[in-house]
């Protein structure tokens, strides 16, 4: 099937399902999934995702622009004060526990089905993740991204995938060395590697707001005026974003979270109030109206229902449940959620999306995991990701949120 006939049934059918779902009350990423499964080898086998066929490795490609789009428009939407308002709700307690208890269980569960330590490294990452892009598109799904909630699910989000796929490093060295030694070194890099992307993006943030002199206009703001072409400013959004996104793929974690700061750091006052509405719009209709669709589609579709072993698809997705809402309902309540909104933090940081799907496909691919493992990781994301906007929308239902 011609690429571009691949790319109208795929809009067609999950526009048509998230609108049903939409006015169902629920939220549309729950439709467009669905709707990929259909498609997809699951259900109807229209579509092949096979990376290794032209239609599979075109869609794929859709899909990392759906991924760069939904991050750098949650970057904008939550901005840097965003972020600082997260942090002074104290959201790294939150990020702490949610990456700690979660591994925990993770690893307990590996060394309780007999894996190696590799094994059980491996599936202590994979419960402690949470996906940045999924989380991002249930909060806009749910109108949720500018509140108290919402700012601590993006942070907590952000920072534990940063912590995720910088440990996934390290447990592929440790399978890569068969065994022979704790690979120190390794360790040592991913450490540095984290640390020296946190010091690259607050760099880069102190420079674009520097100003000629405090109370003028900041430098990519003149610069952004000065330009006689009116795309000039989304043009520039791109680039910073996109050299965040190269930045964070060069020191060993996803390029989405690169993305998302860049957002986050390009705000009214880096490139002008103008500008950035411009930016932010342009951004934000290109990825809800086109690319957010093919994003959720290609999760349904990666999606074969091919299981032999159903008590261990229960195990590991009672598992990956309770790991993140017990993490979340600690940290949260340390930080001082409470009531509804703790209990919405809690779920809402339960949905994995297709970090989770990355992280699978490369133990299954590696030898570190098995047919078995892979297709129970697979479903346990699948339903995370669904049940988590009508959970969430049921704990807040009329309640009145900061």
């Amino acid at each position: 099937m011609e690429f571009l006939v691949v790319l109208l049934l795929v809009l067609l059918v999950t526009r048509v399902a998230g609108e049903l779902f939409r006015r169902a009350g629920q939220a549309p990423l729950i439709g467009e999934v669905l709707a990929g499964m259909i498609l997809g080898p699951a259900v109807l086998a229209w579509v092949d995702p096979n990376p290794a066929t032209e239609v599979g490795a075109a869609l794929a490609t859709v899909f990392v622009f759906g991924t760069f789009f939904l991050v750098l428009s949650a970057g904008l939407e939550v901005g840097r004060e965003g972020l600082r308002q997260a942090l002074r709700d104290r959201t790294f307690v939150v990020a702490a526990t949610e990456f700690v208890f979660p591994f925990g269980l993770g690893y307990a569960l590996g060394m309780g089905l007999g894996l190696d330590l590799v094994g059980s490294l491996f599936m202590g990452t994979a419960m402690a993740v949470t996906a940045l892009p999924v989380s991002v598109r249930i909060l806009m799904d749910l109108n949720l991204l500018g509140t108290r909630i919402g700012r601590g699910i993006v942070a907590v989000a952000a920072a534990n995938d940063v912590l995720a796929f910088a440990f996934l490093g390290v447990v592929l060295e440790v399978h890569a060395t068969a065994g022979a030694g704790f690979p120190a070194t390794e360790l040592a890099a991913s450490v540095a590697a984290v640390f020296a992307f946190i010091a690259f993006i607050y760099a880069v943030g102190w420079l674009l707001r520097r100003a000629p002199r405090p109370g003028e206009s900041r430098y990519l703001a003149r610069l952004v005026r000065g330009m006689r072409t009116p795309e000039a400013a989304f043009a520039i959004v791109m680039l910073v974003a996109l050299a965040f996104g190269v930045s964070a793929e060069t020191l060993g974690l996803h390029f989405a979270i690169g993305v998302f700061y860049a957002g986050a750091f390009l705000t009214r006052e880096t490139i002008g109030e103008g500008p950035f509405i411009l930016a932010q719009n342009s951004v934000r209709s290109v990825s809800l109206g086109f690319f957010a669709p093919f994003f959720f589609a290609f999760i349904g579709l990666t999606v074969v229902l091919q299981v032999q072993n159903w008590s261990l698809v229960l195990a590991v997705t009672a598992v990956a449940f309770v790991g993140k809402v017990a993490g979340g309902l600690i940290g949260g309540s340390l930080a001082g959620f409470r009531g509804h909104a703790l209990a919405a933090l809690a779920v809402g940081l339960n949905a994995r999306g297709m970090m989770e799907l990355l992280l699978a496909q490369v133990g299954y691919a590696t030898g570190i995991i098995g047919a078995d493992l892979y297709s129970a990781l697979v479903i346990m994301t699948l339903v995370t990701t669904l049940s988590t906007p009508p959970i969430m929308k049921a704990i807040l239902k009329g309640k009145k949120l900061e």
